[in-house]
């Protein structure tokens, strides 16, 4: 395919060489003489060309050949580096995108945790408060018993002590004797009773 295309080209170029050639030797005037000369240099063209075409066809066509395998080997590389990296960059995005969820996860985790701690640290703050409100209420009856029963000892001696004076200052001897008296008189019968 190659060589027809190039067997193509050239006869084109030949004859377009000719066509151009022919009328300007005519319009100079040069007749016949020139024309031969004309179609000798043509002709001498066409060999030179031709042998220049069949000696480096060969070493054309490899060259152009293989630039081309180049050229395709250079694209195909390129289509798979590009599909690698739009691979690699679909799984890096699908990396982020899981990162960031799990980022996301995270934080509302955190944020929730913080909640419930504090949530517990406000419960155990008010169960201590209380706890320590119910102990001081139990501190504080329990000592208000303890100053009701001291004041009752001390009310109790108090009224002994002013009975006592009392009695001191209102009864002398002769009272205490009769007293005395009296008091043997009524445990006397119960005596006397339990020994008959």
């Amino acid at each position: 395919m190659m060589n027809r295309r190039s067997s193509k080209l050239f006869l084109l170029s030949t004859t377009a060489l000719l066509a151009i050639a022919t009328p300007a030797l005519a319009a100079s005037g040069g007749g016949e003489g020139k024309m031969q000369e004309l179609i000798w240099q043509a002709v001498n063209l066409l060999i030179l060309l031709s042998v220049i075409f069949y000696v480096a066809r060969k070493p054309i066509t490899a060259y152009f050949a293989d630039r081309r395998e180049e050229i395709q080997n250079d694209i195909k590389t390129a289509d798979k580096l590009l599909s690698d990296s739009r691979r690699e960059f679909a799984d890096w995005q699908g990396k982020l995108a899981e990162l960031q969820a799990e980022v996301d996860t995270i934080r509302e985790d955190t944020r929730r945790r913080a909640q419930e701690e504090r949530e517990q640290i406000i419960a155990s703050a008010h169960d201590a408060a209380e706890r320590i409100k119910s102990d001081a209420v139990a501190a504080i009856d329990q000592e208000l018993r303890r100053a009701h029963a001291e004041l009752r000892e001390e009310a109790a001696t108090l009224a002994v002590d002013l009975a006592k004076n009392m009695l001191d200052e209102q009864i002398d001897d002769r009272d205490r004797d009769r007293l005395m008296d009296e008091f043997i008189t009524s445990v006397e019968p119960g005596a006397n009773g339990s020994g008959s």
